[in-house]
């Protein structure tokens, strides 16, 4: 990915990868960034090639053919629909272009939870962090699911990490737990039950923020999918080979 690309980021949040994307495509490149909510993007909609796009990543309309590169980052692990994300995304796909999606898969921490793993998971672990892993199971189905519609040269770069207190990931949670713990402690406190199954109190939250700063604390929890491919022809970037097609 270089000078002149016209790249989608799926999910763009805060614009971390938009901003990082349009420093190196340059003014003859573009990046379209895509969210439900745009509101931290306000500065990338400022630069000359880029586009803000508010939307529902599983009915936008791209357009055709006017892509060279599609990423996402821990963002269609948590579509419903992320299979209809992906064959929305392919008529706006170039011939030759590429894609990076980087999701996560539950598997490490289900796995350490079940009978016999010989892992002995914290009570306030099962209760806080399992059910969301338990719902991350899409990335895993991914290079499948591509090759499925069509994609070419795929491959899954797998990378499992423990969770580590007193790390980087660890702080990350951490702050996350704070975020949206007063919606999920008093959706248990109304007997609700949370999306991802199993209600986690504020004793439990308590508990896993403090594991989280123990660096004795480590356990298996998900593993980070880097799964990339090649929508088939010869694209405008490859230096060879028919003019791009579209």
């Amino acid at each position: 990915m270089g000078p002149g690309w016209d790249c989608v980021e799926l999910g763009a949040g805060a614009g971390s990868v938009a901003r990082w994307l349009l420093d190196r495509v340059g003014e003859a490149g573009s990046v379209t960034a895509v969210d439900q909510d745009t509101a931290l993007l306000a500065d990338v909609a400022t630069r000359p090639n880029a586009r803000v796009v508010q939307g529902d990543l599983a009915t936008l309309d791209y357009g055709a053919a006017c892509f060279d590169l599609a990423h996402s980052r821990s963002v269609l692990m948590h579509v419903p629909a992320a299979d209809t994300v992906l064959e929305h995304l392919v008529p706006a796909l170039r011939p030759g272009a590429a894609v990076l999606f980087e999701e996560v898969d539950g598997s490490p921490a289900v796995e350490a939870a079940a009978p016999g793993s010989g892992w002995d998971l914290p009570a306030a672990f099962r209760a806080v962090m399992l059910p969301w892993a338990t719902s991350w199971s899409w990335a895993r189905r991914l290079p499948g699911r591509l090759e499925a519609l069509g994609f070419v040269d795929v491959e899954d770069d797998v990378r499992e990490d423990l969770l580590r207190g007193a790390s980087p990931a660890a702080a990350f949670w951490q702050q996350t737990l704070r975020t949206v713990r007063p919606t999920v402690t008093e959706a248990a406190r109304a007997g609700a039950r949370r999306r991802h199954g199993g209600i986690a109190d504020d004793g439990a939250y308590d508990a896993m923020i403090a594991l989280l700063d123990d660096p004795d604390f480590a356990v298996p929890y998900a593993a980070r999918h880097r799964v990339s491919a090649r929508w088939p022809g010869w694209g405008a970037h490859d230096g060879a080979g028919p003019a791009p097609r579209g």
